[in-house]
C-alpha cells in the first residue's frame, strides 16, 4: 500500500529506463551492455538449476502421496504449489511479455528472475516433501547441499563489484557527505545531477534572487539526524535557508512552531525557507504519513490472521489424536 501510493510523489518512470526493463531481463536476453549480459547470464542460470530441482522434487512428492495413499488435501496442496511453480517459471521466460506489459505495475518487478524468490517456495515444499517420504531420502538430502553450495560457492567467487564499496560509502556517510541516490526515487521535479556533491548543511542566501553576496548569519544546528532537523538561524536581515534535504511530504517542516511549506529551485527538489531578520527555531520531521499507517494496520492484520489460522490448525490436530 504505501508503495503503491508513495509513486505519486517520485519519479517512478527512471525505474524502468535502460537496462531494468522487463524485456531486457527475460533469461539468458542480452543487450549492448557487457556487464549486464553477465549478471543476466549468472541470474539465469540459477533460475534454470532452481526450476530442474524443483521438478525433480515435485516428480519425488507426488510418488510419495501415492505410495502412502495420504489424504485429498495433500493431493491438492501438490496440485496448488505445481500451479505456483508453473507461474513462476512462465513469467521468467520472453513469451510471458504479454502479461508483463498489460498487467498493472507487474512491469515494476524490472527483472522476471525476481520470480525465483516465488518459485523457492514450492521447491522447499517438494524436497521437503521427497526427503521426508521418499525411500531415496538421503540421496535428495545429499543433492541439495551439493547443489547449494555448489551455487553459493560460485555467486561469491563469481561477484565481480568492487569490495571497498562499503567502506568508501560507510566513510563517506561518517564525513557527512551523503551518498548520491537513485533517479526513481528522486522527489517530483528533482534532478540529482544538479545537487551539488558536497553541500552543507545549511545554506545562507540573499532573500531575492539578485545576485548579490551572501548575508550574514549565525547558523546553530541542535540536532541533524536522519529523521530530525533542528537549527536556529540569527540574521539581521531577511535571508533564504537551503537545506541540505530533499523535500518529500512525508517531511513536516516548521518556522518557530508553525507549519511551513519550504520552496524549491526550479531543477531540484532542495529545501528553501525564506525567513524574516532574528532569530528563526527550524525543524524538520520525517513524519508517518497515512498511508504506511494503513500498510502497518493491513501487516498486523495479516499477522493476527495466520496466528489464529495456525491456532485452528493445532485444536483441529489435537482434537484427531488420540
Amino acid at each position: 500500500m504505501p508503495a503503491a501510493y508513495e509513486q505519486r510523489w517520485v519519479n517512478i518512470a527512471q525505474a524502468l529506463s535502460s537496462g531494468l526493463q522487463p524485456s531486457e531481463n527475460f533469461l539468458y536476453t542480452t543487450i549492448n551492455d557487457p556487464e549486464h549480459n553477465v549478471f543476466n547470464w549468472i541470474a539465469s542460470s540459477v533460475a534454470v538449476l532452481l526450476m530442474v530441482m524443483t521438478g525433480l522434487g515435485a516428480i519425488a512428492a507426488h510418488r510419495g502421496t501415492h505410495e502412502e495413499r495420504e489424504d485429498q488435501s495433500a493431493r491438492k496442496l501438490w496440485r496448488v504449489l505445481l500451479v505456483v511453480s508453473a507461474v513462476a517459471t512462465v513469467l521468467m521466460i520472453r513469451p510471458s511479455s504479454f502479461f508483463w506489459a498489460h498487467l498493472p505495475k507487474l512491469r515494476f518487478v524490472q527483472f522476471p528472475w525476481r520470480w525465483m524468490a516465488i518459485l523457492a517456495v514450492p521447491y522447499g515444499c517438494f524436497l521437503g516433501a521427497a526427503m521426508a517420504r521418499g525411500r531415496l531420502r538421503w540421496i535428495w538430502a545429499v543433492m541439495v547441499i551439493f547443489v547449494s553450495a555448489g551455487t553459493a560457492t560460485f555467486l561469491v567467487r563469481q561477484a565481480w563489484w568492487d569490495s571497498e564499496d562499503i567502506p568508501v560509502l560507510r566513510e563517506a556517510l561518517l564525513n557527512d557527505q551523503g551518498f548520491e541516490g537513485t533517479d526513481e526515487y528522486d522527489p517530483l521535479g528533482d534532478d540529482h545531477t544538479n545537487l551539488p556533491e558536497k553541500a552543507p548543511r545549511v545554506q545562507i542566501l540573499p532573500a531575492e534572487d539578485a545576485g548579490s553576496s551572501s548575508p550574514k548569519a549565525e547558523i546553530r544546528i541542535a540536532r541533524w539526524t536522519a529523521e530530525e532537523k533542528e537549527l536556529r538561524v540569527v540574521s539581521a536581515e531577511p535571508v533564504r535557508v537551503v537545506l541540505r534535504l530533499l523535500n518529500y511530504p512525508a517531511w513536516r517542516v516548521e518556522l518557530n512552531g508553525k507549519a511551513l511549506t519550504p520552496r524549491r529551485p526550479e531543477s531540484s527538489g532542495q529545501m528553501i525557507l525564506s525567513l524574516t531578520a532574528g532569530t528563526q527555531r527550524i525543524t524538520a520531521e520525517l513524519v508517518r504519513t497515512p498511508d504506511r499507517k494503513l500498510g502497518i494496520a493491513i501487516s498486523w492484520a495479516a499477522v493476527l490472521t495466520l496466528l489464529a489460522l495456525l491456532n485452528a490448525g493445532g485444536v483441529r490436530l489435537l482434537s484427531a489424536s488420540p
